[in-house]
């Protein structure tokens, strides 16, 4: 790849606005650079980080999972109902793992084997989720977790980094690994760019879009371990609106809303870059409605200019294929 190739990858340009919003916010209060101002960053983007990472492998196939926030929501009062029950916590923590994969699979049933639009899938099992979840907790809540749960969530390794940043870097170091070197990683890009090609050049298409929504799934269920060991609460309603960012960040990383492009560490580099915005809009005194704009805003933005970067590429191609041998 050549230098000039390299300096345009979508993850530099991500780079360089993420160092140049943390420089800006730094000078504009002095209150931005300060060690609690930083973990509170981490922190909270742990559970929007996760969601993130596991609605992206479904976006690269193609599709869509916008109950990512519900699955989060539903798994975290199973896993506190299932505590206050009386059974250890991290039993209740699998516990809510599984059953993220399980609502995750479902949604892929109905996408993948019944053929179903993702978007409207996900929407319904979405408000199905948060009905549920409502129902069990009615309008109480849970809280006082254990203190292990609660150290895991909001506590600080060396008295430094959150322990939730650490456990979210690694699982998106493994998450990277199965996607750019690995067969099924291969198959979920094949697929996102072409799902009737790959069917014919005999990828397992059904099995591969089953799992990226198992993975979702998967991931939903670890940020209802670490959202309850953050805010130290259950209730009904509970992640909602962490949806619109975990989106936007996916989308921000670089990884198309059509399908067969994107990577992970862009997606996480995406994380960073909106965090700093948020966390630095919040400490320069913007409302949280003010701030769901700028990240609704942004969103449009890196919609639109992937759309114009898909349209370069497009022409480009089209120019090289009526260049004469």
């Amino acid at each position: 790849m050549s230098l000039v190739r390299h300096a345009l990858r979508w993850e530099v340009g991500l780079t360089v606005l993420g160092l140049t919003l943390f420089a800006y916010m730094s000078l504009a209060s002095s209150d931005f650079f300060t060690s609690f101002t930083l973990q509170s960053l981490a922190l909270n983007a742990t559970v929007i980080g996760f969601l993130a990472l596991g609605v992206a492998p479904v976006i690269v196939s193609g599709d869509i999972d916008i109950s990512i926030a519900a699955m989060l929501g539903l798994c975290t009062i199973v896993m506190a109902e299932v505590w206050q029950a009386g059974v250890n916590i991290w039993v209740a923590a699998l516990v809510a793992v599984v059953l993220g994969c399980v609502l995750g699979l479902a949604n892929g049933i109905f996408v993948v084997l019944l053929e179903l639009p993702s978007l409207a899938i996900t929407l319904g099992s979405m408000g199905a989720y948060t009905g549920i979840a409502f129902l069990i907790l009615g309008g109480s809540a849970i809280t006082s977790f254990p203190s292990s749960l609660i150290t895991l969530g909001s506590g600080l390794a060396g008295n430094a980094v959150p322990w939730s940043t650490l456990v979210l870097l690694a699982v998106a170091a493994v998450l990277a690994f199965l996607l750019h070197r690995t067969t099924f990683g291969r198959a979920v890009f094949a697929i996102g760019a072409n799902k009737q090609a790959s069917r014919f050049s005999g990828l397992a298409v059904v099995r591969t879009k089953l799992l990226v929504f198992v993975i979702s799934g998967f991931m939903s269920g670890v940020a209802a371990i670490f959202y309850a060991g953050y805010f130290n609460t259950a209730q009904g309603g509970l992640g909602a609106e962490d949806l619109l960012p975990a989106i936007t960040v996916v989308i921000l990383g670089g990884v198309s809303a059509y399908g067969g492009t994107g990577t992970i560490p862009g997606v996480v580099l995406a994380l960073f870059v909106l965090g700093v915005l948020q966390t630095g809009l919040g400490v320069l005194g913007f409302s949280g409605q003010e701030q769901t704009i700028a990240v609704g805003l942004t969103l449009i933005l890196a919609l639109a200019v992937s759309a114009a970067a898909r349209a370069v590429r497009a022409r480009f191609a089209a120019s090289a294929a009526r260049a004469p041998a």
